[in-house]
């Protein structure tokens, strides 16, 4: 009898989901960088950590807001990070064309005196979809 209520609870506990099942069933989760400085050092650094995770597969969509909105404006001057010896400008579009989306709060672009259309090519204004990406399950986000 102990042999046979042994099986059962073996039974029972392989078919129990594991906790964080639902996190570990995703295998390419979301990964979002959110940028919220135009400070050199902390923002190429989010945009190389992204462009490392793109380079390994994963999804990656980076979302530029508070002071980092400057990033995305093509008027702007980047300074060039001593790492790469690329500008933020050239960091966000190698990402945009490995696959990564990119976003630019519209509304933290106006509070900068900037206009949204002065984005550089592939960054996309902040929208609804975006919203629905930072609330999807699974979702990993970063933050600078």
């Amino acid at each position: 009898m102990r042999g046979l209520l042994a099986a059962f609870c073996l039974v029972l506990l392989a078919t129990l989901p594991a906790p964080y099942a639902h996190a570990q069933d995703q295998d390419d989760p979301t990964i979002v960088f959110n940028l919220t400085t135009d400070d050199v050092w902390s923002g190429q650094m989010a945009l190389g950590l992204a462009q490392g995770m793109l380079d390994d597969g994963h999804a990656v969509v980076v979302f530029l807001n508070v002071r980092a909105a400057t990033l995305a404006n093509s008027n702007i001057p980047q300074h060039t990070e001593a790492m790469t010896g690329l500008t933020a400008h050239e960091m966000i579009a190698r990402l945009i064309d490995g696959g990564a989306r990119v976003f630019v709060c519209p509304g933290c672009t106006r509070q900068a005196g900037l206009d949204v259309d002065d984005r550089i090519e592939g960054v996309e204004p902040g929208s609804p979809e975006l919203r629905q990406i930072l609330m999807a399950p699974g979702t990993r986000i970063m933050s600078f």
